[in-house]
């Protein structure tokens, strides 16, 4: 008898930033965004380290993902902060293309106290604000981090929930947002998904931290524990699998 296992969604992208030390730009599918290569994004230890100024980048897709009304797609990632500034800057968006002026989904962060507070900013169109998170997260501390982008019928109206350190990994709904955004520009949504883009904001405002794990996937799971991209061999080998079962449901009709 042949056991059917249920096979999640492959990841539309995922990066564990394991490379050599150095520039991020020239390794696996990073390329920089515009003309300013100053202050480089780096890779130390399996981790790419944002600063407060320089170099932006951004990374394709798999394939790019149309949005569709009454769906939602998932952006995790681990971050460590180490600094942050009082007026806080983004440092993680997605774009319709990689080379869009389109910043789609921008999370920032603040410094509160002797912490730091998350925030998101929908879109870099007009009349956009950021909302705040109102916990106070730790400095040099690992948080998992998960977006979840919800699209809605109709014009600017799309939600977003951030969750931080989610509980239940399986069950988006078991957990308690870390903080809930409504589109509020009055620039409509963008239909493409095509590339994630890191981003070292302004010098007086930016964050430092370091990001691991990163994912983009059309599950919550996935998301919540980072899932790579299988090798072209474990598909083969999740094909197989899916042929076995389809057989034998076949010679039990």
């Amino acid at each position: 008898m042949v056991a059917l296992v249920g096979v999640r969604a492959t990841p539309l992208f995922s990066d564990n930033f394991n490379y050599t030390d150095g520039n991020l730009v020239g390794q696996g599918p990073w390329l920089q965004n515009g003309a300013i290569a100053t202050s480089p994004i780096q890779v130390l230890s399996g981790r790419a380290i944002i600063g407060p100024t320089g170099q932006d980048v951004n990374a394709a897709l798999n394939s790019p993902l149309s949005l569709v009304d009454g769906t939602s797609f998932y952006i995790g990632s681990t971050i460590n902060l180490s600094a942050a500034n009082a007026t806080g800057d983004y440092f993680l968006h997605w774009s319709p293309t990689v080379s869009s002026t389109i910043f789609i989904s921008r999370i920032q962060a603040r410094s509160s106290g002797s912490g730091f507070q998350l925030g998101y900013v929908e879109t870099s169109g007009t009349g956009a604000t950021p909302t705040w998170g109102t916990q106070v997260l730790n400095f040099n501390q690992d948080y998992r981090m998960v977006l979840a982008y919800n699209v809605l019928a109709g014009p600017v109206n799309d939600t977003a929930n951030l969750y931080v350190n989610p509980t239940d990994n399986l069950v988006e709904a078991n957990n308690t947002p870390y903080l809930f955004d409504t589109w509020g520009s009055i620039t409509p949504e963008t239909t493409i998904v095509g590339a994630i883009n890191l981003r070292q904001g302004t010098a007086a405002n930016a964050p430092t931290l370091s990001i691991d794990a990163l994912g983009v996937t059309t599950t919550f799971a996935e998301a919540a524990v980072f899932t790579p991209i299988p090798e072209p061999t474990s598909l083969s080998l999740l094909g197989g699998f899916g042929l076995l079962a389809w057989h034998s449901l076949r010679r039990r009709r």
